[in-house]
């Protein structure tokens, strides 16, 4: 399966869960919630025959990257699919199963490489821009070498006016915070150009179908 079949096919999973995010949003309490429900679409899509197993996709597989800091590590993507030719060489088969993360990440190519963002509280602008950095971090900064990254955004915040006992209260400021998250990755995609970046707010009615994808 060429590497344009495959983002065809995980593009089309990804819409699954935007569908099923936007028909009940309360169905997803956290991101695990939405991991699951990825996994299950991408193994139901036509384009993921058997011949690419489910040993090939895998969660929380660390960065080759190890990133600086008070203690510097590894990052882990939520999920990744590896390409099949790189993992089924025999030096990456015959590897122990805790053999050092080092060499096996050296051995292994990350074909799509997808980090979740479920955004269920307003935050300070400085923290909703940290929050979604790591995520951008992971993804593009090299020698990680990921050659299709998505970055998925999924907001679930009160949009529709909620009935009070002094009346209708709207929600405009959840508005005005969409909106507001929705222009920092905007600008983040006009950095990193070929990071695939999706926003979409649980209302379906906040904005256009077409404009999910930035």
């Amino acid at each position: 399966m060429s590497a344009s079949q495959l983002c065809a096919a995980v593009e089309n999973a990804i819409s699954q869960v935007v569908a099923d995010f936007q028909n009940n949003p309360d169905r997803f309490w956290n991101e695990r919630d939405i991991h699951w429900s990825l996994f299950h679409y991408v193994k139901r899509e036509r384009g993921i025959k058997e011949a690419y197993p489910t040993q090939l996709i895998r969660a929380e597989l660390p960065t080759l990257k190890v990133f600086d800091g008070n203690k510097p590590a590894r990052g882990h993507y939520d999920l990744v699919i590896l390409d099949a030719e790189s993992y089924f060489k025999p030096e990456v088969q015959s590897m122990k199963r805790h053999a050092p993360w080092e060499k096996y990440l050296k051995l292994v190519q990350i074909t799509v490489a997808i980090e979740v963002k479920l955004w269920l509280n307003r935050l300070r602008p400085e923290d909703m821009a940290k929050r979604a950095d790591w995520d951008i971090k992971k993804l593009t900064d090299k020698p990680n070498k990921v050659q299709n990254a998505y970055f998925l955004n999924l907001v679930q915040l009160e949009f529709k006016p909620e009935y009070m006992r002094s009346g209708y209260m709207r929600f405009e400021y959840m508005r005005d915070y969409y909106n507001r998250l929705r222009e920092y990755l905007s600008n983040q995609k006009k950095k990193w150009p070929d990071l695939n970046i999706l926003c979409v707010p649980s209302d379906p009615e906040v904005q256009l179908k077409s404009d999910n994808w930035l």
